[in-house]
């Protein structure tokens, strides 16, 4: 893209500014392409545009109704001030203008008769002329002139209106000396006439007198001041100081540390829109205009005066970022600041624009530290705002080749969030955020774990969402196809390879005895299904007694109705089933009389310790999503907190107290485990209502989903809560296992609740954050779609990291065999009666096995 290209000197533009629109029609150019005089339109950037292939132009000709979009841009960027020019044709736009255009096209062959209209997704945003109107008024009638948009004009979705625009007058470009009603100049150079002359225009002087190095010069402070804006803008001024840092669309300065003006209030560093050859840690001399560029200051470079090479300097200040910020970040605006072992927050754009967003902490879900609305969600909400800063590479391409301050990043040397960064370079200001741009390759400490850090016991139970794992369909032939309605995971056997392999990976670094699945397919328990598929590849990685068998319905029909569902997997080694799995059907909610919203039934099965012979009972979930709409979602008067904790809230209320009461059956062991995907913050009313919930301590009373088969259809308060216990609060309370992209926060979706009974055998709890952390375009899928090249990002390697988008939680118990009362015959048995007891007890205690790294 070009700023103040030749129209501008030519004198046809004068300085532009609009708003409301990200990108407006700024000029149209309508040359009769003989002598080389171009056909082309000029649009001005107004914002940051990161991709412009949303936007296309058409024309309507003589006259006639739209022709539609006929260019569309491709997926490149636009900085805010610049102007894109699109011609007919680049010989004529070149020879004229003594550059190409950005883009040539033959729709932009317009006469003076056609009107012109920019889109965006399809939908006019702005026009130049009438459509449906011969001439697009009167003022338009001519073979070749020119035409700007006044200063101040805004995109007009398609209604023109001719005083909002300056006109040339007719033959404006032709280059007849006579032309009385041309107002306009050629640019410098030399152009034939249609008559076949030449018309010589001499190139302006520049007027400015740049000076010898180290005398006069303004001072950045002075440019700079002290409020939000500078009060400068729109001057000019020479300034001399060290070049600190590049980027694609220009440089920093920073005035040496001897200029400074010991103002803590006003920035000694500046960003400068052009380009020079003189390289960074050198002062630099040159001339320039003062703006305000969407809320940083910059000097833009007059391209007529060239700056000097003042020599090398290090004399320059790195000022030390504080997290929380102890300093108003504006009174350090494009100078070099530095931050050490700041925590990643989010990598949502590390592959789309190549940011980073670091802080003092991670950032969690409000709703996972407190319950809605109450004075400790609004500390987190508070919190989670506060203190954050992006790193960003030194140009604006979107998807780029690599990462400039990171260029070894692969799925083997990833950037995770909760890893943390130090990083140096110039303070920038875009999109409404502090930035650095790194001066050199940040330094990044990881947080990945090989193997879920966990107390041992003689007992290991965790969740894990397998994020849709379907292993494709039998066709009549014998093939497995992935092309069937139902699939809703990978799409061809090689995504499926990718898929399975991380996901084998991470069971097996798990290590649980029994692992409660969600999001696996619903096809069953036959050779043929996706959870015999798994299993299979599990095992074939294990010992023959560390291997795995899945828990089956009593008839071996699915679970539920939905294309995915959730499993059970056990170590036949450890726990055998007692008698047969129960499914727990959950409420379902008429929405209206066409729609209905539900959910994945339970899975329940009781289990025999091995070695203790203990029972216990293990639930395994997945919730309704947030993502769609249940009814209370569509009422007018929906509450605030179920706004806070997503859609189909009450709902999920619903399905836990439905969960609950199945559980309270009096058939259930003692010991009971809730676990899986329950779709709820660990402060939500969900997990509240399974946990320690009184309307009292929370500040509201929860309500259940009208529309269901429960209380004859009605919302009702719920008073009491289900006494279980969050073991993840009990043990890892700073964990979580999920980071939602629309928030950049972190929380815990996934849950393991245990009875009273089974809290007291419990001996620690952990997430594993081998999936929640990773960049998303490290996903199967993303991987080998986009980034396939092992000599390049490697995206493709296998190992737990990325085998899912939660992470798994994995709790140990110890169970502990009951000791039997020996009978004393006799004063000789005494000892010996003891002693059986100790070995008996010993032996249990001998029996407990190191299933996972030990903390």
């Amino acid at each position: 893209m070009k700023t103040s290209l030749s129209l501008l000197t030519a004198g046809i533009l004068s300085a532009f500014s609009a708003n409301a629109s990200d990108l407006v029609i700024s000029g149209v150019i309508d040359g009769p392409l003989t002598g080389g005089i171009p056909k082309a339109v000029e649009l001005y950037v107004v914002n940051d545009i990161a991709d412009l292939s949303v936007y296309g132009i058409g024309t309507a000709n003589n006259g006639g109704g739209t022709d539609g979009v006929e260019f569309t841009f491709p997926a490149d960027s636009a900085s805010a001030g610049s102007y894109i020019y699109v011609a007919s044709e680049i010989d004529g736009f070149t020879t004229f203008f003594g550059s190409a255009p950005d883009y040539d096209s033959s729709a932009m062959g317009i006469n003076g008769d056609d009107a012109i209209e920019l889109f965006q997704n399809d939908a006019v945003v702005d026009t130049f002329g009438a459509i449906d109107v011969d001439g697009s008024g009167e003022t338009w009638e001519y073979t070749d002139g020119w035409a700007y948009r006044k200063d101040g004009e805004t995109a007009n979705s398609g209604t023109f209106d001719a005083a909002n625009w300056t006109f040339s007058g007719t033959d404006a470009l032709d280059g007849e000396g006579t032309n009385t009603a041309a107002t306009t100049a050629f640019p410098a150079g030399t152009f034939s006439t249609e008559g076949g002359g030449e018309v010589v225009v001499e190139p302006e002087v520049p007027t400015v007198e740049l000076g010898e190095c180290s005398t006069d010069a303004t001072l950045i402070s002075a440019i700079q001041g002290s409020d939000d804006a500078s009060a400068e803008v729109g001057n000019s001024h020479i300034v001399e100081a060290v070049i600190t840092g590049f980027r694609a669309d220009g440089f920093f300065i920073q005035e040496e540390t001897v200029q400074s003006d010991d103002d803590a209030t006003t920035s000694e560093g500046l960003f400068v829109d052009g380009s020079t050859d003189i390289e960074a840690g050198h002062v630099i001399r040159l001339y320039g205009e003062v703006g305000e560029n969407y809320g940083l200051t910059t000097l833009t470079m007059d391209a007529d005066v060239t700056p000097a090479d003042c020599g090398a300097s290090d004399d320059v200040l790195t000022t030390e970022l504080a997290m929380p910020y102890d300093v108003d970040l504006e009174t350090l605006e494009g100078m070099l600041v530095s931050v050490t072992d700041a925590t990643v927050t989010s990598q949502n754009n590390l592959w789309r624009y190549g940011e980073l967003v670091v802080s003092d902490s991670i950032k969690r879900q409000p709703s996972d530290v407190a319950a809605p609305l109450s004075e400790a969600y609004e500390d987190a909400v508070e919190a989670a705002e506060a203190s954050l800063l992006t790193i960003e590479d030194d140009n604006s391409n979107s998807y780029p080749d690599d990462i400039s301050y990171f260029p070894t990043f692969s799925y083997a040397n990833a950037i995770r969030v909760g890893d943390t960064v130090t990083a140096a370079g110039p303070l920038n200001y875009s999109f409404g955020t502090y930035r650095i741009n790194p001066t050199d390759v940040i330094t990044v400490t990881s947080g990945r774990e090989a193997n879920p850090v966990v107390t041992e016991g003689n007992l290991s139970i965790a969740t894990f969402n397998v994020l849709n794992y379907f292993n494709g369909e039998v066709t009549d032939s014998g093939e497995v196809t992935f092309d069937y309605d139902a699939n809703r995971g990978a799409e061809d056997e090689t995504e499926f390879a990718l898929q399975e392999g991380r996901i084998v990976e991470a069971i097996v670094g798990l290590n649980a005895d029994v692992v409660g699945l969600m999001e696996i397919e619903n096809d069953g328990f036959g050779d043929d299904s996706a959870i015999q598929a798994l299993v299979t590849a599990i095992n074939a990685e294990l010992a023959e007694e560390e291997q795995y068998t899945f828990v089956s319905t009593a008839d071996s029909s699915i679970i539920g109705t939905d294309a995915i569902t959730v499993g059970l997997l056990y170590r036949a080694s450890v726990v055998v089933p007692a008698g047969d799995a129960q499914i727990v059907d959950m409420p379902i909610q008429q929405i209206d009389e066409d729609s209905v919203a539900q959910m994945r039934a339970a899975l329940v099965q009781t289990f025999t310790h091995v070695e203790s012979e203990k029972t216990f009972a293990v639930a395994v979930n997945h919730f309704k999503s947030k993502g769609s709409e249940c009814a209370e979602d569509l009422a007018e008067d929906v509450s605030d907190t179920d706004v806070i904790q997503g859609s189909c809230n009450a709902l999920r209320v619903s399905a836990a107290i439905t969960l609950a009461e199945a559980l309270a059956d009096e058939s259930m062991p003692e010991r009971v485990l809730i676990l899986g995907d329950l779709n709820a913050y660990s402060a939500e009313d969900p997990v509240a209502l399974l946990t320690d919930y009184t309307p009292e301590d929370r500040g509201y009373t929860i309500k259940t989903a009208i529309n269901t088969d429960m209380d004859e259809g009605e919302s009702v308060e719920v008073e009491t809560s289900y006494g279980y216990h969050n073991l993840a609060e009990e043990f890892d309370a700073d964990g979580y296992s999920y980071w939602y992209y629309g928030t950049e926060q972190v929380g815990s979706l996934d849950h393991v609740l245990a009875s009273e009974a089974f809290l007291a055998d419990a001996v620690d709890g952990a997430h594993w954050n081998i999936n929640s952390p990773e960049v998303y375009q490290l996903t199967y899928d993303q991987a080998l779609t986009y980034y396939p090249d092992e000599d390049g990002y490697a995206f493709t390697d296998v190992g737990p990291y990325k085998s899912s988008d939660h992470d798994p939680f994995i709790a140990t118990f110890s169970l502990e065999a009951d000791v039997e009362e020996v009978e004393e015959e006799d004063d000789d048995n005494d000892s010996g009666g003891s002693m059986g007891v100790i070995l008996a007890f010993m032996a249990a205690m001998l029996g407990f096995r190191r299933r996972t790294t030990a903390k």
